[in-house]
This record gives structure tokens, C-alpha cells and sequence, in this order.
């Protein structure tokens, strides 16, 4: 069936593109496969993506990378995000001494500023969210970032091996 489907198609689009011929049945066939491929193929970017490497069950800390993008209109600040498999998630910048060749890990305070459409990408070189005093093991981390203009989004954090 899939093959005559194929087929069925292959000759509609010879029959539009190089005879030319067109009638009602081949433009209503061409405009739902047109649809069809923009709601089935299209994907769209999530604002917020997330991801950690897999942590060993003993480990109480875990590093989070990804892109926040702010997904709001204006500027808002990040004022928090929480956890409910850790006691704390903190922001934290890596930057690397070229001199001494030596990395430094640094807290950055709460309340992170986003202007409008501005991205913030979270690597492991730069900045990133660090989870602290792991509570409980779940298969999903669910992350919640709450936002200066009281709203909250929810993201789960996809595991990605190196």
C-alpha cells in the first residue's frame, strides 16, 4: 500500500512539474502532502533545552548544559531554579587562567538578567548549572525555572552520554 502510495505520488508530481497538467485533484493531493510534511517534519525549538551526562547512583552533585533562551517578549531576570531530586541548583561560570593554566569554577548570584531573545548557552568550558545534595534518583530530572516576571517553566533534562 505504501508503495502505491509512493508511486501514486511520483506521478502526480511528473505530471505537475513536467507535463504541466494540473487539475483539482492533483492540487488538493500536493497542498495536503505540503501539509502534511510542515505539521509531521517541523520541529519545533524548544526555548529551553537541557542536558547531563549520566551520573552515578552515589554521586551528589551533577553538571546541567544546554541553552536557556529567554522566552518572553522583554527582559526578565532568572530569579531561581529548582529541583526536586536536589536540595540546590546554582549557576556557575568555569573561566581558565591562561598564564597559570588553571580553571576556576565561580558561583554566579541570583538574579540572572535576560534581555529579550537573548540566549544563554550553558557548556562545559563556560557557564553551566550545577545540582547539589541529590535527594532522591528518579529516571527524570525536572528542572523549574522561575522567572522575575512570576512565571515558571518546567524542563526535563534529557541524558546525553560524551
Amino acid at each position: 500500500m505504501r508503495v502505491m502510495a509512493i508511486t501514486h505520488l511520483i506521478n502526480i508530481l511528473i505530471e505537475v512539474l513536467l507535463l504541466r497538467k494540473i487539475n483539482i485533484t492533483n492540487a488538493g493531493f500536493l497542498l495536503l502532502i505540503q501539509v502534511n510534511l510542515f505539521v509531521f517534519c517541523h520541529k519545533p525549538t524548544e526555548a529551553i533545552q537541557l542536558w547531563m551526562t549520566p551520573s552515578p547512583d552515589v554521586a551528589k552533585t551533577a553538571a546541567v548544559y544546554g541553552e536557556i533562551r529567554n522566552p518572553f517578549a522583554n527582559s526578565v531576570e532568572i530569579q531561581t531554579i529548582v529541583s526536586d531530586m536536589y536540595q540546590s541548583v546554582e549557576f556557575h561560570e568555569t573561566t581558565v587562567d591562561n598564564t597559570l593554566q588553571i580553571a576556576r569554577m565561580r558561583k554566579i548570584e541570583y538574579p540572572i538578567p535576560m534581555k529579550a531573545s537573548e540566549t544563554i548557552l550553558l557548556t562545559r568550558s563556560s557557564k553551566h548549572l550545577m545540582l547539589y545534595g541529590k535527594i532522591k534518583q528518579s529516571d527524570n530530572l525536572k528542572l523549574e525555572i522561575q522567572f522575575s516576571n512570576g512565571e515558571k517553566r518546567t524542563v526535563i533534562v534529557e541524558e546525553r552520554s560524551l
